[in-house]
């Protein structure tokens, strides 16, 4: 099943929107299918960057159905105000490449050790704040680290109930980070599909909480 076919009700998705500065802007939205090959997404009231929106750009919309991630690719046709959009879409799918992931920064632990140590060179654990997207992430660590150096990751996104994935990633390059850290960014090489399934859903729910919590900000102001 496309993802077209599971919006013919209104459904709540994540967005990644292009816009004219070259970034993405991530925001939810609710959607709803129009036509055969239309989708109308309508948004909270100033969620959508109208004077931002890069009209050539693609369109990215994620969600979740019975543990499954899909994606719908697609273009603006119209701008119908200041809180919705009619696109055409382009493109839809189950799975999907690295570049089309969203990213995130969320709270939560990763134990990880380079598959050339020695047997009983203990995990090391870092836990707090990292980049994170269903491709990768940006994990800082204290240790040198090069291109191509490959690691064992346990991504622990919850401790209670315990939701962990267990993977290989292949070090893709690497950046100063603040506090000592150099950040290694990591691609994943080998990974189930169910635990690609689930750090999407972690981060979409990381995405609704940031969303969140800067209405709540904004309405306190």
């Amino acid at each position: 099943m496309l993802a077209l076919d599971l919006l013919k009700k209104h459904r709540v998705v994540m967005a990644s929107l292009p816009t004219s500065d070259s970034a993405s802007h991530t925001v939810e939205c609710v959607m709803r299918r129009r036509s055969v090959d239309m989708v109308e997404a309508t948004f909270l009231p100033g969620q959508l960057p109208v004077g931002h929106l890069d009209l050539e750009g693609t369109c990215r919309f994620f969600f979740q159905e019975e543990g499954r991630s899909f994606r719908l690719r697609a273009r603006i046709e119209e701008i119908a105000g200041s809180d919705r959009l009619i696109l055409r879409a382009v493109e839809t799918a189950l799975q999907y490449g690295e570049r089309e992931y969203f990213r995130v920064n969320a709270e939560f632990a990763v134990r990880y050790r380079r598959l050339t140590d020695d047997e009983d060179t203990p995990d090391r654990l870092y836990r707090g704040l990292i980049n994170l997207s269903g491709g990768g992430l940006l994990l800082p660590l204290k240790e040198p680290a090069r291109n191509g150096d490959q690691f064992s990751l346990t991504l622990i996104l919850r401790d209670k109930p315990l939701r962990q994935v267990e993977c290989l990633a292949r070090v893709v390059r690497v950046c100063p980070l603040s506090g000592g850290f150099r950040g290694a960014g990591l691609h994943f090489t080998e990974i189930e599909t169910s635990g690609r399934d689930a750090i999407i859903g972690f981060c979409m729910a990381a995405q609704r909480l940031e969303l969140r919590n800067k209405v709540q900000t904004r309405d306190l102001s």
